[in-house]
Parts: structure tokens; C-alpha cells; sequence
């Protein structure tokens, strides 16, 4: 799979103001909260199976922007907007909707099974969106891998394994 993906949301660094008594660490303007909002990259890589090949393509935030945006048969609607930022004085703030009103984003989650452990390792990434020029395919004699390349707008945490979902 070669997923690339964050660990956790990171802190923009505080920024140095000079004062006459040495100095402080406080925004200086409305850049240092921006920050806080900036998308995290991720990528995978995966290959096409005659099985799943067009619910994969459709998952992948609808990017053939299809009304209504089903997957194998099952509508879905765009995780943006559902999650927060933890801001600089410690309370919370919804993340903010995208502009073009036809991106969407999904929830993402990967699990890492050690057969020797009793346990797993994984990670939950919310409101991916993955750009459709992000999407490439390659082919080779035996199979066509897609490599994928997308954004975490929203929060990132552990699990231990995968929630309930919606089978597609």
C-alpha cells in the first residue's frame, strides 16, 4: 500500500516578538490561526481488481462529480465541516467548508495487524479530500496500480480497530 500519512495535527510554531524587556512568543497577525487549518498530505499506492475497481473510483471523493455521489449503490455525503481544531487558548473551532462546493471529502482509516501481537495499530483520518489529478494509474503486465495523493483537513487520531461502518 506505501501509505505516507501524519501521526498527529501539528502545532504551528509560536512567533517571536521583540519588546523592549527581551521578548515574547504571540501571533502577530491572522496567519499564525491559519496555520492551524493548513491540509496535511497522505499517499497510497494500491492496485485495480476487477471486484472493487469502480467502488474504489467512486470512493475516491467522487472525483467523476457525480449527483447524487453513490458507492457501490450506497449514497454518500462529504465529511467536511464534522470535525475541530484544537485552537492556540484551548478551545475548540469547526473546521471550515472548501469553496468549490463539489469537492467532497471522506473518512479514512488504515489498520496494521501484527499476527504475533493480540492487538493492532492503526490510524483514523477525517475529511480526506483526494484533488483528481491526484489519481494516477500505471500500467504493467500483471496489474494497474493507482498511486493517490490527497489532503487531511480534519483530525487525526489512533485505533485499535476499524469503527462500524456502512458496507459498500
Amino acid at each position: 500500500m506505501n501509505f505516507t500519512g501524519p501521526a498527529a495535527k501539528p502545532r504551528p510554531p509560536d512567533p517571536i516578538l521583540v519588546t523592549a524587556d527581551g521578548y515574547v512568543h504571540v501571533p502577530t497577525s491572522d496567519a499564525y490561526e491559519a496555520g492551524f487549518y493548513e491540509p496535511l498530505d497522505f499517499s497510497f499506492s494500491c492496485w485495480i481488481n476487477d471486484t472493487d475497481r469502480i467502488k474504489l473510483r467512486d470512493a475516491l471523493c467522487n472525483i467523476d462529480l457525480k449527483r447524487p455521489w453513490t458507492v457501490g449503490g450506497n449514497r454518500w455525503a462529504s465529511t467536511k465541516g464534522k470535525g475541530s481544531i484544537i485552537m492556540p487558548d484551548g478551545t475548540f473551532q469547526g473546521t471550515r467548508a472548501l469553496s468549490d462546493v463539489r469537492k467532497v471529502t471522506v473518512d479514512m482509516q488504515l489498520l496494521f495487524r501484527n499476527v504475533q501481537a493480540t492487538t493492532s495499530h492503526g490510524m483514523d483520518y477525517q475529511e480526506c479530500y483526494i484533488p483528481p489529478q491526484n489519481v494516477q494509474m500505471t500500467e504493467s503486465p500483471d496489474v494497474i496500480e493507482l498511486s493517490i495523493k490527497g489532503l487531511i483537513y480534519g483530525n487525526i487520531g489512533p485505533i485499535a480497530a476499524f469503527t462500524t461502518g456502512t458496507e459498500s
